[in-house]
This record gives C-alpha cells, structure tokens and sequence, in this order.
C-alpha cells in the first residue's frame, strides 16, 4: 500500500473518529480532547527526554488529561496549569522548550473546550466544525498546491518543503470548502471570508511552529503512532495553531 493511501484511510478514519465524538455529546469531546492532550504530552517527553532526569515529570500527560474533565471549574484548571508549569521546570533538558509546548497544549485544550465548542454549557457543533473544516481542507490544499505547482520556499529555514504556491493552496481550498459547508452563517460574505483567512493563516502558522521544533531537535516525525501521518502532533499542529486565531475571534463575539 502507497504512502498516499494508508495518509487517506488512515485520515478518514480520525475524523470518523471525531465526527463520532461529537455526535455522541459533550462527554465523548471531552474525553477524546483528554486522550489527545495525554498523547501530545506524551510525545513532548519523548521528544525533550525531561523523564529521564526526573521520573516525576512521567505524571504530566495524565494530568493534562484529567484537565479536560475540570473545565467548569476555573480553581482546577488553574491550579492544574501551576502543577504543569512547575513539572515543566524539573528537568534542565530543554527545560523552556518543554515549559512551552506544555503551556501551548495545556492552554489550546482548554480554549477548545470552553470557547470553541462551549462546553460545559452545551455542546456548540458548528464553531469545531467550522474549524474542522477549515483545518482539514487548508492542509489538503497546501498539500496537493504544494506538489503541484510548488518552487518558491515559504520558510526554508524552518520548513524546506513548504512553498508559497501551498500556502495559496491553503487559502483556496479552505474558501472553497467555506463556500460548500458554511456561506452565509453571518449574512456578511466579507467578514466570513475574513474569518477563514484568520483561521488558515493561524493554523498554517501552528504547523510552521511544529516544523521549527522538529528541526531543532532534529527529528523528522513526533512519533508514528499514526500510519502515513506520523505523530499526534503532526496531525494535531495546525488545529492547535487554529484553535487559539478561532478562540480570539470568537470572543470579540464573532463565533457561529
């Protein structure tokens, strides 16, 4: 089986996955965001080795996780931030790399849950999925744009593969899944198309963030825990990226 093939069934069956989450209801998002959350933590270990130097450090993901399940309550989720910080600091190892791809995940879950999908409240299924939506077609568009018509180096520095023809990729392909799924949620096609350029370009952004960490540390994949896609990380850097430009834009009262 191509590379190619076992990226799209392996890609179809996570977002069956998530589909089937929210379908089921607040408690399922919830629960899958904490298995999420309990794999990245899990990968920044791997990648940082802190655990090495201090076993303590070993009880990050599952903490993060539990995290999930405390959004409601604001004393928690505070004093569970302070007990990640402080476990980030333990080991001298890439401490501060550590330090902030824990508080990025830690706080990119929390907005997720609380901002985005509005929980505990309800469950708001259109603002994920916007996100969803958007994610999932600006890395198919930089992807296929990229392959095709790709020569100019967006950040050869960071990311060689990357090219400004992708990125344009991104940008098209998430308006035109906008124009398919979403047109007209707010009865102002500007401010829409507005929303989905702020959407793309941050997640395009998370997903350089994730490239500059991979090259700093010289590894090539988060993990391969997903066949033809590598880590959960890898999967999971542009929504982390989207997440925090959707959760800004929804609290100056731009949502769905």
């Amino acid at each position: 089986m191509s590379n190619l093939s076992l990226r799209l069934i392996s890609g179809a069956i996570l977002l069956l996955i998530i589909l089937l989450a929210f379908y089921l209801g607040p408690k399922a998002v919830i629960a899958l965001s904490g298995i999420v959350t309990f794999l990245l933590y899990a990968e920044i270990l791997k990648a940082t080795g802190g655990y090495k130097d201090n076993k303590f450090i070993l009880l990050s993901p599952p903490i993060c996780m539990a995290s999930a399940f405390f959004v409601a309550n604001y004393q928690i989720i505070l004093f569970l931030l302070v007990l990640i910080v402080v476990m980030g600091l333990f080991s001298k190892n890439l401490r501060w790399l550590r330090l902030l791809a824990f508080f990025y995940v830690f706080v990119a879950q929390y907005l997720f849950l609380t901002i985005i999908c509005e929980i505990p409240l309800l469950l708001n299924i259109h603002q994920p999925l916007f996100l969803l939506m958007v994610v999932v077609t600006s890395d198919t568009g930089g992807y296929i744009f990229g392959k095709l018509f790709g020569k100019k180096k967006l950040a050869p520095k960071i990311s060689p593969k990357k090219t400004w023809e992708g990125a344009i990729g991104s940008f098209v392909m998430s308006l035109f899944g906008w124009f398919l799924l979403f047109k007209g949620f707010a009865n102002n096609l500007i401010l829409e198309v507005i929303l989905v350029i702020i959407v793309c370009a941050c997640a395009q952004i998370g997903d350089l963030i994730e490239s500059h960490v991979k090259r700093r540390l010289s590894v090539k994949d988060s993990s391969r825990i997903i066949p033809g896609h590598g880590g959960v990380f890898d999967r999971m850097d542009s929504i982390l990226g989207a997440t925090f430009g959707y959760s800004m834009v929804i609290s100056f009262g731009f949502g769905i």
